[in-house]
């Protein structure tokens, strides 16, 4: 064999040595992240589990039953309930329309404000 030919054998075995290293290189890193899925699985369940939790206890702290008792409570007896003719409801979707004059600028409502009741009242 003349040394021609043995530089190009080494220079391919070379080669195939830093493909097969590059290659083993990857399939650790692809088992590596395999294996931390069973962990991360986990993790995930027990944050959705703490967000279930933790949606309960706002959504009963919230509910109107338990706002009424906390109104009955000393802690909160200075706050003040508005009454009818301080709460007023706009319906959804209706926008104010303003028109314009050389003169004077007004705002013209397509509806009269109706007074409602703030505490658990769905609309």
């Amino acid at each position: 064999m003349n040394s021609g030919m043995m530089l190009r054998m080494l220079c391919c075995l070379a080669v195939f040595a830093v493909y097969l290293y590059l290659m083993i290189e990857k399939q650790n890193q692809i088992n590596y992240l395999s294996m931390q899925i069973p962990k991360v699985h986990k993790d995930l369940k027990t944050i959705e589990e703490e967000n279930i939790r933790l949606r309960f206890t706002i959504d009963s702290f919230e509910s109107p039953d338990h706002l009424m008792q906390l109104i009955q409570s000393p802690e909160y007896a200075h706050l003040k309930q508005p009454s009818l003719k301080e709460v007023f409801y706009l319906a959804e979707g209706t926008p104010l329309h303003v028109e314009e004059t050389p003169v004077t600028t007004k705002i013209v409502t397509p509806f009269k404000p109706q007074p409602v009741l703030a505490v658990g009242a769905n609309h």
